[in-house]
């Protein structure tokens, strides 16, 4: 069976994805405008077609230009989504010659695909990829509000009780303008103390809140301590699946672990809201790891693969993986 991927419109793309059962955050027509506002990357929405024409998936398709080289991704690393490749019932031999085809046809040097289990890592192998396997935490949402609190660990839920003896209390801001500042300078710090140019900018903020927010699929926390914002964390949703985006703090204030609080705070609002599945977004970082497990969540494998479609994409691949931070900052700059 030969597949085609071809551009399809809105009310086509969202009247598919609502046969999808569960909720997929990062194929939704919103999520594609908030990464070309907040990363200037261009979006291509594909449809999956069988030969007879039947729509079969989705395909959102990430494109920025480096240089002379055209990089392509679904997701695009560097985009804020941790996964995303064909949506639907479409065999992965059948659509990665699809996805081949398209590529040449468009000049396409260079191919991202972060697809959310491991099914396909043969298939992907075979057609050139290379692949590696992450990890993300998942945890189940229980209906009722005591399985969710002896669900975590212990040393969680001591972290929780000092937090709110400690005087921490959270915050959900109503309006962009009470979070995006202080939301914005903490994200800063993060990454300076690290001494890496921050990935998000303000426009990546403010179009997660412009297009999810009056929809009521996207939850900020802050905590406050002493009258200042020192940690904040970002919480959007697709129907019954809630993802851990981002999060920030000063680590000045550590000691009164604002970032447990806001962890169990999101967890009674995401129970609330029906969510049955919290998708903690990532888990390959060991300490970062250890704090996501301690509320309960269970590991799932999921795939990233490249591939370097020229000769020019190889050599620009081992250039970049050299002095990333360096090219970073000059792109900044331009």
């Amino acid at each position: 069976m030969g597949l085609i991927l071809k551009s399809i419109e809105r009310q086509v793309w969202e009247s598919f994805q609502k046969t999808i059962p569960l909720g997929s955050l990062f194929h939704r027509w919103e999520w594609q405008d908030i990464i070309s506002a907040g990363f200037g990357l261009q979006v291509e929405r594909l449809g999956i077609f069988d030969e007879a024409g039947v729509l079969k998936g989705l395909l959102p398709l990430a494109e920025r230009k480096m240089s002379l080289l055209k990089l392509a991704g679904s997701p695009l690393s560097g985009s804020a989504t941790p996964h995303s490749g064909p949506l639907g019932d479409v065999p992965m031999p059948e659509f990665l010659s699809a996805l081949e085809v398209y590529a040449s046809e468009k000049h396409i040097d260079y191919l991202e695909l972060g697809l959310t289990d491991v099914s396909g890592k043969d298939g992907l192998e075979k057609m050139g990829y290379t692949v590696e396997e992450l990890l993300t935490l998942d945890l189940p949402i229980p209906k009722d509000e005591a399985d969710l609190w002896s669900g975590l660990e212990v040393r969680c839920r001591n972290a929780v009780r000092k937090a709110e003896k400690s005087g921490v209390k959270v915050v959900e801001p109503q309006t962009l303008e009470e979070w995006l500042e202080p939301y914005y300078e903490l994200s800063c710090g993060v990454y300076r103390r690290q001494d890496k140019e921050p990935p998000f900018k303000r426009e990546y903020f403010a179009a997660l809140w412009q297009n999810l927010y009056p929809k009521g699929d996207l939850i900020v926390l802050t905590a406050q301590y002493d009258g200042k914002t020192i940690a904040g964390m970002i919480f959007p949703r697709d129907r019954n699946v809630g993802y851990y985006l981002d999060g920030v703090s000063d680590r000045e204030y550590n000691k009164v672990v604002p970032n447990n609080l806001i962890q169990w705070e999101y967890l009674k609002r995401a129970q609330a809201m029906g969510i049955e599945l919290y998708d903690m977004v990532g888990a390959n970082i060991p300490s970062i790891a250890k704090f996501k497990k301690s509320f309960g969540s269970t590991e799932r494998k999921y795939l990233y693969a490249y591939r370097n479609r020229t000769m020019a994409a190889r050599v620009g691949r081992k250039v970049y993986a050299k002095h990333s931070e360096t090219i970073k900052k000059l792109l900044k700059r331009s």
